[in-house]
């Protein structure tokens, strides 16, 4: 179970948008917290592009190129927003810390959630990496 404190999440966000944090602690769960840090903070068609924009520079900063074929992942970003997204509703009580922490350890965000809604071949294809592209195995609504 994972469970991160308010002074770790504060340094991810501030050093992942300084372009500081380093390629290993690019993690899975640090996508998340972004993205629930972002659902938070902004409405949501600006907290997507603020990630896109965000995720592409810290990509480059460690060496990472966003091609067809890795980096940056358009449909992986909005499907994790909207889910980030929809896990906050009704959840404004909660403190950050303890909204991140849930949906890291839910079933919502174990990293194969997308699978629910896509087949791999459309989720990796070069299309989905550069557009917004809608599940085809089960509808996901903003």
């Amino acid at each position: 179970m994972i469970n991160y404190k308010n002074v770790e999440i504060a340094s991810l966000i501030e050093r992942f948008e300084l372009k500081k944090l380093p390629k290993h602690e690019w993690t899975h769960e640090a996508h998340l917290v972004v993205a629930i840090w972002y659902c938070t903070k902004y409405e949501f068609y600006e907290a997507l592009l603020l990630a896109r924009d965000n995720i592409s520079r810290h990509n480059e900063s460690v060496g990472t190129e966003n091609t067809d074929t890795g980096g940056y992942h358009e449909t992986i970003t909005k499907f994790w927003l909207i889910i980030a997204n929809k896990f906050l509703i009704g959840r404004d009580h909660f403190s950050f810390e303890s909204n991140c922490n849930a949906l890291i350890n839910s079933n919502f965000g174990v990293s194969s959630h997308p699978f629910d809604y896509y087949s791999p071949k459309l989720l990796f294809s070069v299309k989905a990496r550069h557009n917004w592209i809608n599940p085809d195995l089960k509808e996901l609504k903003l």
